[in-house]
């Protein structure tokens, strides 16, 4: 009778994040974090970001409907061409501030003087105080 892999088997040959936790410490993402450089914001104005935003961090049912088809009616000033900008900016703002918010977890990252507030702010400024609380927010939810 043939040996049925188990779950080690499979996952031998796995790469990447989904294949579990590596055996070696993560490197951390930011020496020094109040040397990090301004992010510069040239996809649309701060403004629009701002609306743009509000409606990516949408939960709900409303989530459910794809933002290309729910931006029009926030920005409509905006030129659709740059939805595919506008939306991998606000992909990165929300990875970035996880992973950040991972190393202070994890203690790659010193947590002084409420470290990951000022990184956001930092990196950020062209977001709002309410958007950098709710991006912090949504890292910390999900690296329970």
């Amino acid at each position: 009778m043939a040996k049925v892999p188990g779950s080690w088997e499979k996952a031998e040959h796995l790469t990447g994040p989904w294949a579990g936790p590596s055996t070696q410490p993560a490197p951390r993402i930011v020496d020094d974090p109040d040397s990090l450089t301004p992010d510069e914001l040239s996809i649309v104005s701060t403004e629009q970001f701002d609306r743009a935003f509000e409606e990516y961090r949408q939960w709900g049912p409303r989530a459910s409907v794809p933002i290309e088809e729910r931006w029009p009616a926030v920005i409509p000033d905006v030129d659709p061409s740059k939805y595919a900008a506008l939306e991998a900016k606000c992909h990165e703002i929300t990875r970035t501030v996880v992973r950040w918010d991972d190393d202070v977890k994890r203690g790659r990252l010193r947590n002084e003087d409420d470290v990951l507030k000022r990184m956001v702010a930092i990196r950020y400024p062209y977001l709002t105080p309410r958007h950098q609380i709710s991006v912090r927010t949504y890292a910390s939810f999900a690296n329970r």
